[in-house]
């Protein structure tokens, strides 16, 4: 029998069961939603070691694809909202120095070095293979999971994750753990996906969320919850925003349909990416 929270794992409000398939409550005082069953480091370890290292692995491109042109020393493409928030607030002349979590084989470090060397980076990563081959191509990375940020000894003007935040049990943690190295006036840079985009689907099957399960999400987000959660852990001018329009499919039908809704205000965009500074 697993251990389960009986209270919400950032602010002790009272929890109600949302989704019984997936164990998930929703806190009736912030509105994180997240899994209330408690896994262990090493059911993680399996996971992510699915995920990215099996011979079919669901995020294989991201281990062997970006890291072969990685190798190639080709032009790297993080994407357009990732890019944009990245020049914004990294590649801005006054960012000096980044930890990434989840940093896996080093994408976002090898861009940042591509485009200005001078910053000093960090990466943590959980994955052993990610790691070794972040390794290979001389990034400044660790093999551990973000606890390991108690054990750093520098500060940062910027904590990045894309796709982690979703993934850490103790977030609660997480959220100290980062306010305690950054910077005064540092920020968070992330980016998660929107758990409300569960509403494009009018016809979904009950608990059917649109996004990984537990064990591999184990926190859902939405544009207000992520803003209540960072505000009670003395992070402000906190904002969230959606990717506005929907993923190309053009064979699709229900594609344009989203690209309508979305001209009209009524697409929930699949991703959230946030920003929020120490106070």
């Amino acid at each position: 029998m697993k251990n389960e929270y009986h209270n919400c794992k950032i602010c002790s409000g009272n929890v109600s069961i949302i989704n019984t398939t997936y164990n998930l409550g929703q806190c009736e005082k912030c509105n994180f939603i997240f899994c209330v069953t408690i896994f262990s480091q090493e059911e993680f370890i399996q996971v992510y070691n699915q995920l990215y290292n099996d011979q079919d692995a669901l995020y294989k491109m991201h281990s062997v694809t970006q890291y072969n042109a990685l190798k190639e020393n080709k032009k790297i493409n993080v994407g357009f909202n990732r890019s944009k928030l990245i020049k914004k607030h990294i590649l801005n002349g006054k960012c000096n120095s980044v930890l990434e979590i989840g940093s896996g084989i080093g994408l976002i470090g090898a861009y940042i070095r591509q485009n200005n060397d001078k910053i000093f980076y960090k990466g943590i990563e959980l994955d052993k293979e990610a790691f070794d081959k972040s390794q290979t191509l001389g990034l400044n990375t660790v093999n551990a999971d973000f606890k390991e940020m108690a054990n750093l000894t520098e500060t940062y003007d910027v904590i990045t994750l894309w796709e982690v935040i979703e993934h850490l049990q103790d977030l609660k943690l997480f959220l100290e753990l980062a306010h305690q190295k950054l910077n005064v006036g540092g920020k968070i840079v992330l980016s998660t996906p929107n758990y409300n985009k569960i509403y494009n689907y009018p016809n979904r099957a009950k608990d059917q969320l649109f996004q990984n399960s537990p064990p591999i999400h184990l926190n859902f987000f939405t544009l207000q919850n992520i803003k209540n959660i960072f505000e009670l852990n003395n992070f402000s001018d906190c904002k969230a925003v959606l990717k506005k329009w929907p993923y190309l499919e053009i064979k699709s039908i229900s594609f344009y349909k989203d690209i309508f809704k979305s001209l009209i205000g009524k697409f929930q965009g699949t991703t959230i990416y946030f920003v929020a500074t120490k106070k």
